[in-house]
């Protein structure tokens, strides 16, 4: 450790820094890039080059701005910045902001009584109402707003309103982007970071609600291009223009046009110097910024001619599924147009030696990265166990054993995360712990529990529990109706249930077998055509495959299995998280310990339930006392930023990690990267969960266990 020369005031010769902390910090006045893996003392760093460049001997009245991308981040620099007494000079120097408050100041300044549209009631409302004479003129968008005619037509505004949002965060500019040659020259930029796949996203999105024809999505580039533009595009322009005119905003056009406002000043000339201007801008976890973030950032950059910081780790960079993309940290000359001097942050002072010395072993099979030479501080090592397990009863075992082993220690309960890929291998894990009075917290992205769907899915399970008993005839059609809703994809019409109801009633009924069999010769149409009953008799071979399952486990799979109501659906996921990764999979084997028991298996779900909370924003969790439960269930998304005392990893195997959907050079770093977030959590012990029956991850091998 070396105390920080040079600096200007008694107070600074009493910080203490190690070689590449003070490389940094002592800098001089450029740009720079700051590579920080996790652990490295990053937050202090940026304070302390604020103090340098401001300290400098004969050094004028420096303004920063320190931008960062999560509410957390900025109240713990804010809190550094107003608690440590050598920083106390630099408070009214110093400006910290999430670029959405920044932009939205901006847009109060230049907006007359702004309204921000967040919800999802707001942006149907938007689309149906304050857009509708934009649409009218577009015969595609007009289509898929009224002219649709499944049920689920309404979605329409609602994936209308996310896609305008999502090709602002794609740094497509309805003012400079104004025929299709300027159009397309951003595409092929967007290909070119490695972003194009969101584009195949959006292509995806607009074809389900059919303002894209689906028929033509594989014609070769150009008409395809040339048909996002004419049938998209051209309404995104207007519709993103109409919007601002009303002072009407989203969260993401926040950031937008005050992007809008710097270049407009920018091209005038009305660049900013003096009292009104920042001299330095320095941006905080760099790798998980998007195009709309960068073009902001640099628009702030060249209108305050100030030199810029960036500060991040591209081993971290795991956020790409949302838009961001690693591409700005790794060649940063490229996308700012100035040169940078890059400095390393060499010393990890969180993690145990053998955590660093196999992640780093980990992560450099990665080929897109900027190779780094990190050692710990720590000499001590980590406990670091791989576990096989024989089914999902052993893994519970094992996890209970950590749990319980902790909690009879007699000290403080250390803090457990257990950490998944997917948020579907959690769910036995809530239940386990929810049936032993167990208090854990869990991310509200995890708390399948409590969607629709799933309250859905108990009711059907309570129907099937209470089939056999004697009935009334009302009580089993109202109950098989309620079946038939999710036997297809689409729920019954009003118009065919009545009629149902009506055959249905016609034949009495006295069991819900000899209702089905009603069903399997009912001849009216249902959910569409139902030519010769073939509709009719494949939703009552479903339903009476439901019904006749005899444990639990079979019943969940029956559901799995025959009811399309219930499967994966990323249109619905975007209202009720269940449909993202529906999990009758994991269900299903936890429920094999309850045989025939449907009651008590219900019963420890309903104590979940009631177990499980509503926990606040990701950025609100230091201030709300359950973040500091002992044990915390996440996936590894969740888990960056934060860490415990032990970790443990779920179904460490192929297919999971890395997920078996990522195929391409570039998804397969980004799941290493991913692993590595995981992985490097822990202080002081890691267990890695894998079944035997199942290969194992190459990353056990990879990080040279």
């Amino acid at each position: 450790m070396k105390r920080l020369s040079g600096a200007g005031t008694d107070t600074l010769a009493t910080i203490q820094l190690d070689t590449s902390q003070e490389q940094f910090c002592q800098a001089p006045e450029r740009n720079v890039r700051l590579l920080a893996p996790a652990g490295c003392g990053k937050t202090l760093c940026l304070l302390y080059r604020c103090i340098h460049l401001v300290d400098r001997p004969g050094a004028a009245r420096h303004r920063f701005l320190l931008v960062t991308f999560t509410r957390a981040a900025r109240d713990e620099l804010l809190t550094r910045l107003n608690e440590a007494p050598e920083l106390a000079h630099l408070r009214d120097q110093v400006e910290i902001s999430t670029l959405n408050s920044w932009g939205y100041r901006r847009i109060k300044n230049v907006a007359y009584s702004p309204k921000l549209i967040v919800s999802k009631k707001d942006f149907f409302f938007a689309m149906k109402n304050q857009l509708q004479g934009i649409w009218r003129r577009h015969e595609r968008i007009t289509h898929a707003i009224v002219g649709r005619k499944s049920w689920k037509k309404d979605e329409s505004p609602r994936v209308l309103m996310n896609t305008l949002d999502e090709f602002k965060s794609l740094g497509f500019d309805h003012i400079r982007h104004r025929d299709f040659a300027s159009f397309s020259k951003h595409w092929d930029a967007l290909e070119e970071m490695g972003l194009g796949w969101r584009m195949e996203q959006h292509i995806h999105e607009l074809s389900k609600i059919e303002v894209l024809d689906s028929n033509r999505r594989h014609e070769d580039t150009a008409p395809l291009r040339q048909r996002v533009y004419d049938d998209f595009f051209v309404f995104w322009r207007e519709a993103t223009r109409h919007l601002a005119d009303s002072s009407m905003f989203t969260l993401e056009d926040q950031k937008y046009f005050a992007f809008q406002d710097e270049v407009r000043n920018i091209e005038a000339g009305r660049m900013l110097s003096g009292a009104a201007s920042y001299d330095h801008v320095v941006v905080d976890e760099f790798q998980d910024i998007n195009p709309l973030d960068l073009a902001l950032t640099k628009a702030i950059m060249d209108r305050n001619r100030a030199s810029i910081t960036i500060a991040g780790d591209d081993d971290q960079a795991i956020f790409e599924w949302r838009g961001a993309t690693p591409e700005y940290i790794l060649d940063p000359e490229r996308y700012l147009g100035v040169e940078f001097a890059t400095y390393v942050l060499g010393v990890n002072y969180r993690s145990p030696k053998n955590v660093v010395d196999h992640s780093q072993r980990l992560i450099a099979h990665n080929r897109r990265r900027v190779p780094k030479a990190i050692r710990a501080r720590s000499t001590a090592n980590a406990k670091i166990e791989v576990v096989a397990v024989g089914s999902l009863t052993e893994a519970l075992g094992c996890v209970d054993e950590i749990v319980d082993t902790t909690n009879r220690s007699g000290n403080a309960p250390d803090r457990i995360a257990l950490i998944s890929r997917k948020r579907s291998q959690i769910i036995p894990y809530q239940i386990f712990f929810a049936s032993r009075n167990l208090p854990f917290c869990a991310a509200e992205d995890l708390q399948v529990f409590l969607s629709d769907a799933f309250d859905r899915l108990l009711e059907l399970l309570t129907i099937k529990a209470t089939s056999s008993d004697g009935r009334r005839p009302a009580t089993i059609i109202k109950e098989l109706i309620y079946l038939c809703e999710f036997v297809k994809r689409y729920r019954l019409s009003k118009a065919n249930r009545d009629a149902l109801r009506r055959h249905l009633r016609a034949a009495r009924p006295s069991s819900m077998t000899a209702a089905i069999s009603a069903i399997a010769d009912y001849r009216g149409e249902l959910k569409g055509k139902n030519p010769g009953g073939t509709v009719s008799l494949a939703m009552a071979e479903a339903i009476l495959e439901f019904v006749e399952s005899r444990t639990v486990s079979r019943t969940l799979i029956a559901l799995s299995d025959t009811f399309e109501g219930l499967h994966r659906d990323f249109g619905k996921s975007e209202d009720d998280i269940f449909y993202a990764d529906p999990p009758f999979f994991q269900l299903a084997e936890y429920a094999t310990r309850y045989g025939t028991d449907y009651e008590a298996f219900l019963d420890d779900i309903e104590l979940a339930k009631e177990t499980l909370v509503r926990v606040p924003p990701l950025e609100d969790q230091s201030v709300d006392e359950r973040f500091r439960r002992p044990l915390h269930l996440m996936t590894a998304l969740r888990a960056k930023g934060k860490e415990f005392d032990k970790v443990i990893l779920l179904d460490v195997e192929a297919d999971m990690w890395p997920n078996k959907n990522a195929r391409t050079p570039e998804q397969l770093e980004q799941e290493r990267r991913v692993f590595y977030v995981g992985f490097t959590r822990a202080r002081r012990e890691i267990v890695l969960l894998r079944n035997k029956g199942a290969t194992a991850s190459p990353y056990i091998q990879e990080l040279g266990l």
